[in-house]
C-alpha cells in the first residue's frame, strides 16, 4: 500500500506539471496570502513603491525574467511557468479574486470576518498580489520566449501579451505615484493648497481663481403630503408634478392649478414678489378645488432656502400641498489657472468634463449644497497618474495585436 501511495504521489508531480499541480500551487499561494493578511492585519499602511523605486523594480523584474528564461529555461519551474496550465490556473484564480471584489463592498465592514480576512480591500490583498505576480511572471516569460524565437506569424501574439503585461504592471506599480487631491476654491480668491485623502495639505505648483460658480436647476415639483405622517401621499403611481405656470394637476379629490410661478421670490405681506437676492427661493401661487365639495382656496407655497423658511398650503385636515427643493440640472465653475510664470489659463469645469493641465486631470466635484445656487465655493478634484500613458500604450498594443491576428487569420483563410 505504501509503494502504491508513493507511485501515485510521483505520478501527480511527474514532469511536466499539468493542471492539477498548477491549481495546487495556485491555491497554495492564495492560502499563503490569506495567512499573511490575517497576521499582518494590524499593519494598516499599504506598502507601495513610488518613483523612482517602482521604475527600478520594473527594470529589475524584466531583467530577472530575461535571465531566468535565457539561462534557467531547462529548470522544472521555468518550463512550467511557460506552459498553458500555469497561465490558465493563475488567470482563473485572479478572476476568482475579482469576483469576490465585485460581490463584497470594498469599504470598511461591520463584519469582523470580512475585515480580518481582508476581503474589503482585494486590490491590496496579499492573496491577490501573489496570484497576480504568478500570472505576470507567466505572461512575462511567455512574451520573452516568443520574442527570442521571433516569427512574423507570432507578432500579434507578442503585441497582445506584452501589452497586457505593460498595462497590468503599470497599473500596480503606478499606485505609489497616483495623486488624488481635492481643493476648495472660493469666488474671487486664489487657492493653491489642496488636501489628500488623509487630510494632509499639499501645495500645488499653480493656483486656482474662481471667477463664477454657476448652477442650472430644474423647476421644483408639487407634492401632496399626509399631515399625520409627513410622508408624500401616493397618487396612482405619480406623486410629483413639475411646477409650471398654467398647468393643472389632480391629487386625490383635489384639482390643483398653478396660477403663477416665480423662480426667485420672497414674501411681502400676503404675496410673493420677484427679487434678485441671495437666498430667495422659488414660489408659486396655486388654486385648489375640492371636487367633492366644490370649495376652492388660493394660496402661496415655497420650497424655502437656507435663508427663508418653506411654506405649504393646508387643503384639508388630512393633506397639504408642498413644493420640493429644485433639483440641480448642471453646475460648473468658471476658473483661471494661475502659474508661477505669470500665465493665466481660463476654462470652465463641468461634471464629467475634466480639464487636463500638465498631467493633472481637474474635475468639478461639488459645492456648498447648503447654499445651493448661491454657493461661492467650488470643490475641485485633481488626479495625477504618471503611469497612465504606459497603461494606454499597453492597451493600444493589445488592440493592435488583435487586429493583426484578425488580418493574418483572414489572409490564411483566403490562401487556403
Amino acid at each position: 500500500m505504501s509503494d502504491d501511495n508513493n507511485k501515485i504521489q510521483r505520478n501527480l508531480w511527474e514532469n511536466p506539471w499539468g493542471y492539477v499541480e498548477s491549481f495546487f500551487i495556485g491555491f497554495g499561494l492564495l492560502i499563503t496570502g490569506f495567512f499573511l493578511e490575517v497576521f499582518t492585519a494590524s499593519n494598516n499602511s499599504l506598502f507601495t513603491l513610488s518613483y523612482p523605486f517602482n521604475v527600478y523594480f520594473l527594470i529589475g523584474y524584466v531583467l530577472a525574467l530575461f535571465i531566468l528564461y535565457k539561462w534557467f529555461s531547462n529548470s522544472q519551474i521555468i518550463r512550467w511557468l511557460t506552459k498553458v496550465p500555469a497561465s490558465i490556473s493563475s488567470i482563473t484564480l485572479v478572476t476568482l479574486m475579482v469576483m469576490i471584489m465585485g460581490s463584497i463592498p470594498q469599504v470598511s465592514s461591520q463584519n469582523n470576518l470580512i475585515n480580518n480576512l481582508g476581503l474589503n480591500h482585494i486590490t491590496s490583498h496579499w492573496a491577490f498580489l501573489l496570484i497576480l505576480f504568478q500570472f505576470l511572471t507567466c505572461l512575462g516569460l511567455i512574451s520573452i520566449k516568443r520574442i527570442l524565437q521571433f516569427k512574423w506569424s507570432n507578432f500579434g501574439f507578442i503585441l497582445n501579451h506584452v501589452g497586457l503585461f505593460l498595462a497590468l504592471t503599470a497599473g500596480i506599480l503606478g499606485t505609489g505615484d497616483l495623486q488624488r487631491l481635492s481643493i476648495n476654491v472660493y469666488e474671487n480668491k486664489p487657492s493653491w493648497v489642496a488636501t489628500d485623502a488623509q487630510k494632509n495639505e499639499v501645495e500645488l505648483p499653480f493656483a486656482f481663481y474662481l471667477k463664477d460658480f454657476l448652477i442650472d436647476e430644474y423647476n421644483p415639483k408639487l407634492a401632496l403630503v399626509d399631515n399625520k405622517t409627513g410622508s408624500i401621499a401616493h397618487n396612482d403611481g405619480k406623486n410629483l408634478y413639475l411646477v409650471e405656470k398654467g398647468e393643472t394637476y389632480f391629487f386625490k379629490n383635489f384639482e390643483v392649478k398653478i396660477d403663477d410661478f416665480l423662480p426667485n421670490a420672497i414674501r411681502f405681506g400676503m404675496r410673493y414678489e420677484t427679487v434678485n437676492e441671495i437666498g430667495s427661493p422659488p414660489a408659486a401661487k396655486i388654486s385648489v378645488k375640492n371636487r367633492a365639495s366644490d370649495a376652492t382656496q388660493t394660496g402661496w407655497i415655497s420650497s424655502g432656502s437656507f435663508r427663508y423658511p418653506y411654506e405649504s398650503l393646508k387643503i384639508s385636515e388630512d393633506y397639504s400641498v408642498v413644493m420640493t427643493i429644485p433639483e440641480v440640472k448642471k453646475f460648473s465653475s468658471d476658473i483661471d489657472i494661475l502659474t508661477k510664470e505669470g500665465e493665466r489659463i481660463s476654462t470652465i469645469l463641468e461634471v464629467n468634463k475634466p480639464f487636463n493641465y500638465k498631467g493633472w486631470e481637474i474635475y468639478q466635484l461639488s459645492y456648498d449644497d447648503k447654499m445651493g445656487k448661491w454657493s461661492n465655493l467650488s470643490v475641485l478634484e485633481l488626479v495625477k497618474d504618471p503611469w497612465l500613458p504606459v497603461i494606454y500604450v499597453g492597451i493600444f498594443m493589445m488592440i493592435a495585436g488583435a487586429i493583426y491576428m484578425f488580418w493574418m487569420g483572414n489572409k490564411i483563410t483566403k490562401n487556403q
